[in-house]
């Protein structure tokens, strides 16, 4: 952990670089971004995974294609924004 005046003096050579590089801004900030590309093509495999491991795996195959296509949804989803994508069959009107 850094010391408050030690955090303090980073803060301002992040700050100092940001404003004089641009190529550097755009590198941290690339850092931070999560890989929506890299998501979804795992997500494909995983999915290409499920049906493979049922057909070899018996029932610990079944299991693994079961949270293959789990993760894999939660992989789509999360690249398409808030990670809850609505669903078919969820009602819609009030109680």
């Amino acid at each position: 952990m850094l010391d408050p005046e030690e955090k303090v003096a980073f803060d301002g050579l992040v700050t100092q670089m940001r404003t004089d590089d641009p190529h550097f801004t755009r590198r941290l900030d690339r850092l931070s971004r999560p890989r929506p590309r890299m998501r979804l093509m795992l997500a494909i495999l995983l999915w290409t995974f499920a049906p493979i491991s049922l057909a070899v795996g018996g029932w610990t195959g079944a299991l693994m294609a079961f949270l293959a296509i789990a993760y894999g949804t939660w992989l789509y989803r999360k690249r398409h924004g808030t990670g809850a994508a609505p669903l078919p069959f969820r009602r819609t009107a009030s109680w």
